[in-house]
């Protein structure tokens, strides 16, 4: 394929916890009624948290360039700052002992950094682009077997509030 298709949709529902400092299952409810209900990953306003999707590279993918991320997510709260949101990806390999230490917390890590809006309040946040390039995630192919971690630590940005993620959208770079 090409640069910009799409290659996964990252829900908060196809997510997995890592043992430690998960970010956690939340819903926003609109005013309808009956209303919707969105489900999102409520990342910690004080403490680093992080979610994992364990995800098969498409077959359409070209594995010449990397992947390329967006976050949609909404601020629960009144603070106007800044919210980072990091990304990790490690590839998993033939013969890989999954017990061992797969180093998804050493990879090189994309952020982006997204200016909350005044009045900010579930209001729906589309970050810009962050690349990471293939060499940085082990250089995955179609059909190979990858975890993506996001994370987010407070100590790197100013928005104190919980942020809500609804989605990472991520394409072929």
């Amino acid at each position: 394929m090409a640069s910009g298709d799409t290659l996964f949709v990252l829900a908060p529902e196809s997510s997995k916890p890592p043992s430690a400092n998960p970010a956690t299952f939340d819903t926003i409810a609109d005013a309808s009624t009956p209303n919707t209900e969105f489900l999102v990953l409520d990342f910690d306003g004080a403490t680093a948290e992080h979610a994992d999707w364990l995800v098969t590279v498409p077959s359409h993918y070209a594995g010449t360039t990397g992947f390329t991320f967006s976050y949609k997510y909404a601020p629960d709260g009144a603070t106007a700052g800044t919210v980072k949101f990091d990304v990790r990806v490690v590839t998993l390999a033939d013969l890989d002992i999954l017990t061992a230490d797969l180093g998804i917390d050493t990879q090189t890590a994309a952020s982006v950094t997204d200016t909350v809006p005044a009045t900010p309040t579930n209001k729906l946040n589309v970050t810009s682009t962050v690349a990471l390039a293939k060499a940085n995630m082990g250089t995955p192919a179609a059909g190979d077997r990858i975890i993506i971690r996001v994370s987010r630590d407070p100590a790197t940005d100013t928005d104190t509030d919980d942020a809500q993620l609804l989605e990472v959208y991520v394409t072929e770079t």
